[in-house]
């Protein structure tokens, strides 16, 4: 009984040799190549149409931009978002300078996403004055306005407002001298 019990593993330990033997060798992973990598070096800034902050139009755009190996860009297209925000972001990322790391022939695509955000300012009349501050990390652009609004010029002139009749009335206004 031991006799045939030691055959049986021996013919099973030969039978798994000759399946490794004839197992194909495993695959060497090749020497890697250096991948590409594009960096936004330069952003030229966002401008947040006016006519969208008055409309309080805000979220994200995103686009693939196409990057040639000597950093220019090659296209623009857009990805997905508001119709309003898009020609300020196209025209912005094909603005913009890029280095492009370990790049071949061809071009090679990186997306962004320009994330357009309003703040609330006690002041909204002042608000056309100010520029959006635009901050970036990595491939992602924050452009961060304050709302604007439709304001009453006279709300700024002080407590002492004439009406536009008083312009014309000299009792209203200062007197007129006569010449004699």
């Amino acid at each position: 009984m031991k006799r045939i019990l030691l055959a049986a593993v021996c013919l099973v330990l030969g039978a798994l040799s000759t399946l490794a033997q004839d197992a194909p060798a495993p695959v060497t992973a090749p020497a890697e190549t250096p991948q590409a990598e594009v960096v936004l070096t330069k952003l030229s800034p966002p401008v947040y149409p006016p006519l969208a902050r008055q409309a309080d139009i805000f979220g994200e755009v995103r686009v693939d931009v196409a990057i040639r190996p000597d950093g220019s860009v090659a296209s623009a297209q857009l990805f997905s978002g508001h119709p309003m925000l898009v020609p300020a972001v196209l025209e912005s990322a094909r603005q913009s300078q890029f280095e492009c790391r370990g790049c071949r022939d061809g071009v090679t695509t990186l997306s962004l996403t320009y994330a357009f955000e309003m703040k609330d300012d006690d002041d909204c009349c002042s608000a056309m004055s100010q520029t959006p501050e635009v901050t970036q990390s990595l491939n992602r652009i924050v452009i961060l306005a304050p709302h604007l609004c439709l304001c009453d010029p006279a709300s700024t002139l002080g407590k002492r407002v004439r009406a536009v009749k008083c312009l014309y009335l000299w009792k209203c206004g200062v007197r007129h001298l006569t010449l004699q």
